[in-house]
């Protein structure tokens, strides 16, 4: 067995310690642990995944899978969490944009009433001072 064979068992064996770290609800112990393997393997797929378990916002958790997918991007599952982790937010966003819409609609519509408006008083005056 070479170094690298040693060296990947022992992050499988201490990314397998984080997980029971998980388990346990010791999060902190668990995301460190994570974090010191991502440090030593920025292509580390599996440590990413289970630190988008680990951490303790959905954007981070967003994040992760981000850089799980960056590594693998046939990866179904990440792809799957990170959907669900961002379809409200997508939704949410196209509400506004549908809301900014009417808004800019009605607001263009006022002015141009104003504006007609505008136009229209000048005509009515002279034609009455006549």
């Amino acid at each position: 067995m070479n170094d690298e064979q040693s060296a990947a068992e022992g992050r499988i064996d201490r990314l397998l310690d984080a997980i029971d770290l998980l388990k346990d609800d010791r999060r902190e112990d668990a995301v460190r642990l994570l974090r010191e393997l991502i440090q030593e393997d920025n292509n580390f797929e599996d440590a990413w995944l289970w630190m988008s378990v680990a951490v303790e916002s959905l954007d981070q958790s967003a994040i992760c899978l981000d850089n799980a997918l960056r590594i693998n991007p046939q990866n179904a599952g990440a792809a799957s969490a990170l959907y669900r982790i961002r379809h409200p937010e997508m939704l949410h966003e196209q509400q506004r944009g549908r809301i900014r819409f009417w808004r800019d609609l009605a607001f263009t519509a006022l002015w141009l009433l104003v504006v007609g408006l505008l136009c229209a008083l000048p005509l009515n005056f002279f034609w009455a001072w006549r």
